[in-house]
């Protein structure tokens, strides 16, 4: 190969290199859609370990008792959240979401742990809100952290228990298995 040969060579893969680098900039690092690493969601769920079927009593805000036992063969999605929790707020908003797709399948306890009814929160969501006045649920499903989601299928089985936040994709899985009752 001749030296004119060679300098065409690496002239060439220079300009391809500068290409490259080009085209990364431009459809990689400058374009605004693309998902930012925090915009993309990372579960921190860890297992609740042994949680079993209990059976609690929690509270709408105008008092009256719901049982999750007059719920007794239908599928069950508990979620303790606290207003506090950042994590618990935006899983709040997921279930928000996602509630219409699953309310006729899926019997929905969205229950806050904190000791007052919330009228902010009763009129910003249409997903019922229940209340642990009592904190019997928290006692007897064990929670410690918040956001923590419970799914009990019809049989009365928990089949999943996490705490921590959640992703979407997760959240959903996990509904369409329940409401599947697979």
């Amino acid at each position: 190969m001749s030296k004119k040969n060679i300098i065409y060579l690496i002239i060439s893969i220079i300009l391809v290199i500068i290409a490259v680098v080009f085209c990364l900039y431009v459809f990689v690092f400058s374009n605004p859609n693309r998902n930012k690493a925090s915009d993309l969601e990372v579960s921190k769920t860890k297992d609740i370990e042994d949680a079993k079927y209990s059976d609690i009593t929690v509270y709408k805000a105008d008092g009256t008792e719901v049982k999750l036992s007059d719920y007794k063969d239908s599928a069950i999605v508990l979620f303790f959240f606290n207003k506090e929790s950042e994590d618990s707020m935006k899983d709040l908003e997921k279930f928000e979401d996602m509630y219409k797709n699953y309310e006729d399948k899926i019997k929905f306890f969205i229950i806050n742990v904190t000791q007052d009814v919330d009228n902010e929160l009763e009129n910003e969501y249409s997903i019922e809100i229940l209340y642990d006045f009592y904190k019997e649920a928290i006692r007897n499903y064990d929670i410690k952290e918040y956001p923590s989601i419970i799914y009990i299928n019809s049989d009365n089985d928990v089949f999943n228990a996490k705490s921590g936040f959640t992703t979407t994709d997760a959240l959903e899985a996990n509904l369409d298995i329940l409401s599947n009752n697979i």
